[in-house]
């Protein structure tokens, strides 16, 4: 480490000195001074570097040709690609109107109540309705044991919001000592997602 030389960048000036120091330490190399001074805790810290005062040359390497501005485009040959990964959206986004007895529609302002929320759409303000609460629902719901992490769980929780089941998620993170153990028990592996 003593043969080790250490370069410090300029960071405060060498003027800056502390008032008062309760103990000093000075390092000295073969290019560069380093000087460490403990202060109260009242006093701003600081400390000062000396190094040989020309700034250090920054240049491209050879050859190199700054990137020309351009539009954001396609590749040509991605189109394709692009527009099946795009098909999704749709498709994601609509899944929440196709749970059952939802509806939403646009009325005129004066049809919904001032104390109600409502969005507002070009001057008309939407309204949303469910009918599930009328739906017969099941005596005892659906138990899903389940984590995180595990792609296949992932799979269920989002067929579960679309399907609009009712069912309980219990989580079970690896070494988990509330549910795990109870999986372990009723299935006699630990393979998720478990339903019961």
């Amino acid at each position: 480490m003593a043969t080790a030389a250490l370069r410090f960048p300029p960071l405060l000036s060498s003027r800056a000195t502390p008032t008062t120091t309760a103990a000093t330490f000075t390092r000295r190399t073969s290019s560069a001074t380093l000087r460490v001074a403990a202060q109260p805790e009242s006093a701003p810290a600081s400390t000062s570097t000396s190094v040989s005062d020309e700034p250090p040359e920054f240049s491209p390497p050879a050859g190199f040709a700054p990137p020309v501005p351009r539009r954001l485009a396609i590749k040509e040959g991605q189109l394709g690609s692009i527009a099946g990964a795009a098909l999704a959206v749709p498709f994601r986004l609509g899944t929440g109107l196709f749970v059952q007895g939802y509806s939403v529609s646009l009325v005129s302002a004066d049809k919904i109540p001032a104390d109600q929320y409502s969005l507002e759409f070009l001057g008309l303000k939407v309204r949303e309705t469910s009918k599930i609460d009328q739906c017969r629902r099941p005596e005892k719901p659906i138990e899903i044991y389940e984590f995180e992490g595990c792609p296949f769980c992932r799979k269920v929780r989002e067929m579960v919001a679309v399907l609009d089941l009712d069912v309980l998620f219990y989580p079970c993170p690896q070494k988990g000592p509330t549910f795990r153990p109870k999986v372990l028990e009723m299935g006699g592996k630990k393979q998720f997602p478990y339903m019961v």
